[in-house]
């Protein structure tokens, strides 16, 4: 009897479909969602009067049909890619701190309600850029220019983009400190990640490749963390050996 191999980004399914599954009930609740809101969106008076859930459940609350388009489109582009590498526990608390951590940043300086994923996708977003910054991607500038560049690049963008509307007042309904609050928890995971590794200082160094072996052609055996996420990054994660597999489940495991 065949077996079906585990899903390798289950958190990740897991996030867009529960997400989308509570915008699909704001739709149907029509005006009644307002109160839904006023509950779990995040709000400064709301965290004064002991509500502390709410800096999780408005992760999952969105706007409109653009905004949780958005998140999701960047949450299945940046979670089917970290997921696996990080493992699915630190991966669920990385989204859920970089919604934390974004939500109360943006709180500090707005009175809310702050309602969407937007804190938690950016940290997955910048997790995934600063452990691989040479790592080619595709983004689509305007939503319609396809622009190939660095994982480095968007990373940087990104960031630049969210601080300039921030300082220049554009777009005040959306959250832009919320999103920097993210990235600066999806960095601040990167590196602190290699450090786990034993990987250097920066979470902006580049994964070398696989080294040619002495007096041949052909890839040497790959023995390190950096070269298995090298591999993964470059042709998947069903692509790795056994041996390989057990490397990247000891870097996954916490250092005592």
């Amino acid at each position: 009897m065949h077996r079906r191999r585990p899903l390798r980004d289950p958190a990740t399914r897991f996030l867009i479909a529960a997400n989308v599954g509570i915008f699909v009930l704001q739709l149907l609740a029509g005006s009644a969602w307002n109160q839904v809101e006023q509950i779990f969106g995040l709000t400064g008076e709301g965290l004064r009067h002991g509500a502390l859930w709410q800096l999780v459940t408005y992760q999952f609350l969105h706007g409109n049909e653009m905004h949780i388009l958005m998140n999701m489109l960047g949450l299945w582009f940046a979670g089917r890619e970290l997921e696996p590498v990080i493992g699915t526990p630190r991966f669920v608390a990385l989204y859920l701190a970089g919604g934390v951590v974004g939500g109360l940043v943006q709180i500090i300086f707005s009175t809310g309600p702050l309602i969407g994923a937007s804190g938690s996708v950016c940290a997955v977003l910048l997790a995934l850029t600063s452990l691989f910054p040479n790592l080619p991607v595709m983004a689509l500038i305007f939503f319609v220019l396809p622009l190939r560049m660095k994982a480095r690049t968007l990373g940087l963008g990104m960031v630049a983009v969210s601080v300039l509307l921030w300082l220049s007042g554009w777009m005040p309904g959306v959250g832009h400190l919320a999103h920097l609050g993210g990235f600066a928890t999806g960095w601040a995971f990167g590196l602190f990640y290699r450090n786990s590794l034993g990987e250097g200082n920066s979470g902006w160094r580049s994964v070398p490749p696989p080294l040619p072996r002495d007096g041949g052609s052909g890839p040497r055996a790959i023995t390190t963390m950096d070269e298995v996420l090298s591999k993964i990054l470059r042709h998947g994660i069903d692509s790795l050996t056994r041996e390989e597999r057990r490397i990247l489940e000891e870097g996954r495991r916490p250092r005592r």
